[in-house]
């Protein structure tokens, strides 16, 4: 002690009040520290209480955002085509954009007309029919990314898969449906009686 009193250059007639001073504050520092340690304790055990519900409550703001966009991609009312022309050029974009993402050139299109269902279904068909040639990686992208299409409500009726003459790709022809609602179905019809 002595020997870093000389060092800070403390006259020895001065080392005496230095020692009191220095042996006072670490008394008042204890006590302080007594005092204030388990309060601080617990707020530091309080904030990190408060920063991981504070991180749970951000998880879960960000969940409901989420599941709150699936609900509006999943509305009826968002989701399905509203006529027979929205459900012919969605099935074409939807057939075309899927195909284009898969490297797939889709040969031949053809359109077969509107299957009108029964009075109970509330739903009527478009179906159109494509053919084309490829390997089985990009018919299962093709495939995947018009499932993916959360937007239209599409489905493969049919289909039949054969190898090429070279045993090297596949000939796929299929035909896909989508379906839209009927106009005013479940609305009565008011039937209006002629004036006599």
């Amino acid at each position: 002690m002595i020997t870093i009193l000389n060092m800070l250059n403390v006259r020895a007639e001065e080392r005496r009040a230095v020692i009191c001073f220095l042996m006072c504050t670490l008394v008042v520092g204890n006590l302080v520290w007594y005092s204030m340690g388990p309060r601080l304790l617990t707020l530091r055990s309080d904030e990190k209480k408060h920063e991981v519900e504070l991180a749970d409550e951000k998880m879960v703001q960000a969940d409901y955002k989420e599941f709150k966009q699936k609900v509006e991609k999943l509305n009826p009312k968002d989701g399905l085509s509203t006529s027979e022309q929205d459900a012919k050029t969605g099935l074409r974009r939807v057939l075309s954009s899927a195909a284009m993402d898969s490297g797939i050139t889709l040969e031949n299109t053809s359109i077969s007309g509107s299957g009108k269902t029964n009075k109970t279904n509330p739903f009527e068909e478009f179906k159109r029919n494509v053919t084309f040639e490829t390997d089985l990686i990009n018919l299962v992208k093709f495939l995947r990314e018009i499932a993916l299409k959360e937007d239209s409500m599409i489905r493969v009726s049919s289909y039949t898969i054969n190898p090429t003459r070279d045993k090297q790709r596949l000939q796929v022809k299929m035909m896909f449906i989508a379906s839209y609602p009927k106009p005013n179905f479940g609305e009565e019809k008011s039937k209006k009686k002629p004036n006599r």
